[in-house]
């Protein structure tokens, strides 16, 4: 999490400062639930998308490709960037220019997201 904290995102679970802790003001039944579907489509929205708007990358005012990003796609430039493998799902490293051919980004990303209903 260390480049995209440094973007300005939240960790997930620190206390006082965490991702899970900015949501205590929707009461969610477990931290989890801003990521759960069903919880999402049939209890509530809101904290999913008050989420995603804060950590929308690129946006004016949201988060944007750190130095360490820039590095990543220096390294590829050259040559010796084999692939990058990220739990964030920010996308920061597309961002900076990194081919996501060579993106491993194993909790997903934003490239693709879409309406619930538009799919």
């Amino acid at each position: 999490a260390g480049a995209s904290v440094s973007a300005g995102i939240p960790d997930f679970r620190t206390p006082g400062t965490g991702l899970y802790h900015s949501l205590s003001k929707y009461n969610l039944p477990y931290p989890e639930a801003v990521f759960d579907f069903e919880y999402y489509t049939k209890v509530d929205p809101r904290p999913f998308v008050d989420l995603s708007r804060s950590l929308w990358p690129g946006q004016d005012g949201g988060p944007h490709p750190t130095t360490t990003h820039a590095f990543l796609k220096v390294l590829q430039d050259r040559g010796i960037l084999r692939r990058v493998y990220t739990q964030n799902i920010d996308g920061l490293e597309a961002l900076a220019g990194v081919d996501t051919d060579k993106l491993v980004e194993c909790h997903g990303h934003f490239r693709s997201a879409s309406c619930t209903k538009c799919r």
